[in-house]
């Protein structure tokens, strides 16, 4: 590959970070501020709407014949959601 693709990659896919998000103890007690830090690394990750709904799985205009940027949107939002399940459990 070349330094350009490489280049283009890294825009598009940032790495993800996780500020100090503590793990939710299995009494809840620390809900409040476990739930509060999460959603604050998921906005900063642009990977909230995968919790409020507001990021929905594209769809394909003709589920028979999906073109190659809808199949590639698939592909990216399927990719998301797997990241945003890893990280909330």
């Amino acid at each position: 590959m070349g330094s350009g693709t490489m280049a283009a990659a890294a825009t598009e896919n940032p790495p993800i970070t996780i500020p100090n998000v503590p793990h939710l103890e299995l009494s809840g007690l620390n809900w409040a501020i476990f739930s509060l830090r999460f959603q604050k690394a998921m906005e900063a990750n642009h990977k909230w709407g995968h919790f409020d709904g507001s990021s929905m799985c594209p769809t394909a205009v003709d589920l028979d014949k999906p073109t190659d940027e809808e199949k590639a949107m698939q592909a990216d939002w399927d990719q998301n959601e797997t990241v945003v399940k890893y990280l909330l459990t």
